[in-house]
């Protein structure tokens, strides 16, 4: 395949070889080593399109984080692909190129993720085709307006060479914005990104997923307390401030529930404080921030699920101080507030974990089942915010994995699913403290928050807590396998 550079960067003509005789021709259209090289990835889906003469579609993109790379050719009739590039850090800019396709030059066009795209036919019963990398999403559908002038298209060139004398267009392309008016944001290069509380569950996983996205270590920054003590303002200034990121994930957070009722002061610098100073320092640089918050911002009295527009009322020192987080956090226009539960990870403590190490020693368990919630992975956890924060759909939000269980329900699962033979009694919370003979921090009785307004905004919800549990059960037994295999 013969790849021709264009005046864009990144943009490339692709020429495939054909190999023919007075049967036909034979031609490798689609190579992935080739484009492996150009960036794109794999094939998620094939598109299609058939056009009259004078139609004009575009010119269209994907906002993140379903932003498309395209393969395009026209694979009967002919077509002037436009291409214009959209990357504010890219040395074009705002640029273009006009290229013929057609059915004789058997041309195709790499279009990278960060341009605006569209075409011309050029006769009746034009089929063009698209290869693209990331799924289709109409709720994040956008575009530019075809004719903007600050583009300086030379349409009417175009129009006249051609012999179409008025354009086709649909309403919905003739009233996207114009460059100036856009207010969607794609950079060529990586973005940089912040992480607090690196050594949980949730901050070490956010790391393995923009590792796994293709981001370099030079453009991440995963900290802990012993890099950046999220309450000590000066260093917080000075970390922030010279790496410079464009997005922080703020999970660093005091979570010991129960011990948190006898240490306010001690919850509240780390929960409020250190929030205030991360999102002092966000503004300064102008970066987007993700803040972790929880279902304790709620009393659980309600019988329905939470939705992300609820009043709060928290009834502990861990859900205030959250909540107080939460406000410092909206201080920052450019915030993600996500409301999490039951969190279980590999890189930590958790309730999947307990349980398993219990059943090796007990044949019956007392567990609470008047507390409702989803249990969530922080695998998906981490898949989702990283996707989230490619947006600029700033808010509120709920992000659990789907579903709904008690506690009693959700440790059956896991002595189902790993087969341990423990049996689970079901009992009120009232009950176990009881049994136990121990005191714990007022916990919501109903978790159940609802996800709906990830899917307004074209975001997919994540697996089920079954199907995550049984995955998280997986990465347990392959971490096992490994640290056997270390001391062999």
């Amino acid at each position: 395949m013969k790849k021709i550079a264009t005046k864009l960067k990144d943009c490339y003509i692709l020429e495939p070889d054909r190999f023919g005789d007075e049967r036909g021709y034979f031609s490798p259209y689609f190579i992935q080593k080739n484009m492996d090289e150009l960036g794109f990835q794999r094939v998620v889906q094939t598109n299609r399109s058939n056009s009259s003469k004078g139609v004009v579609r575009g010119l269209h993109f994907q906002k993140n984080p379903k932003c498309q790379a395209k393969i395009v050719e026209v694979i009967k009739g002919s077509a002037i692909d436009v291409v214009v590039d959209m990357r504010v850090d890219s040395e074009t800019y705002g640029e273009y190129i006009a290229e013929k396709l057609s059915e004789e030059n058997h041309r195709q066009l790499f279009v990278p993720r960060g341009f605006a795209h569209g075409f011309v036919s050029l006769e009746d019963d034009t089929v063009f085709q698209y290869l693209v990398d990331n799924d289709y999403a109409p709720k994040l559908e956008a575009g530019i307006l075809w004719n903007d002038p600050e583009l300086g298209i030379d349409w009417e060139t175009i129009f006249k060479e051609n012999g179409i004398e008025q354009p086709i267009l649909s309403p919905k392309d003739q009233i996207h914005p114009t460059v100036k008016e856009n207010k969607v944001i794609f950079k060529r290069g990586q973005e940089r990104f912040l992480i607090t509380g690196y050594h949980g569950q949730l901050g070490f996983d956010i790391e393995r997923e923009l590792r796994k996205n293709g981001i370099s270590k030079e453009n991440i920054l995963a900290t802990d307390i012993e890099e950046m003590d999220i309450t000590n303002r000066e260093q917080v200034m000075k970390v922030v401030k010279e790496f410079q990121p464009d997005v922080i994930f703020h999970c660093a957070a005091w979570t010991a529930v129960d011990k948190a009722e006898s240490m306010r002061d001690t919850v509240e610098k780390v929960n409020v404080l250190g929030t205030k100073n991360l999102t002092d320092a966000s503004i300064e640089v102008g970066a987007k921030i993700v803040y972790l918050s929880t279902d304790y911002v709620f009393d659980g009295t309600k019988e329905t699920p939470y939705l992300p527009e609820d009043t709060p009322n928290p009834k502990s020192v861990y859900g205030e101080t959250k909540y107080l987080g939460e406000e410092e956090i909206r201080r920052n226009p450019k915030h993600f507030i996500t409301r999490i539960s039951w969190v279980f990870g590999i890189n930590g403590n958790n309730f999947v974990k307990t349980m398993l190490r219990l059943s090796e020693t007990h044949q019956q368990l007392n567990v609470v089942n008047d507390q409702i919630g989803s249990p969530t992975y922080t695998v998906d956890l981490a898949h989702l915010l990283v996707n989230l924060a490619q947006t600029d759909s700033y808010g509120t939000y709920h992000a659990t994995n789907d579903g709904y269980c008690s506690w009693a329900e959700f440790a059956q699962y896991i002595f189902e699913i790993n087969q341990r033979n423990v049996e689970v009694n079901p009992v009120l919370t009232e009950e176990y403290l009881a049994i136990t003979k121990t005191t714990q921090a007022y916990r919501p009785r109903n978790s159940r928050m609802d996800k709906s307004k990830l899917t307004e905004i074209g975001l997919d919800l994540m697996p089920s807590w079954q199907d995550a549990t049984e995955r998280f059960c997986e990465e347990l037994k392959e971490e096992e396998s490994i640290v056997k295999k270390y001391k062999k």
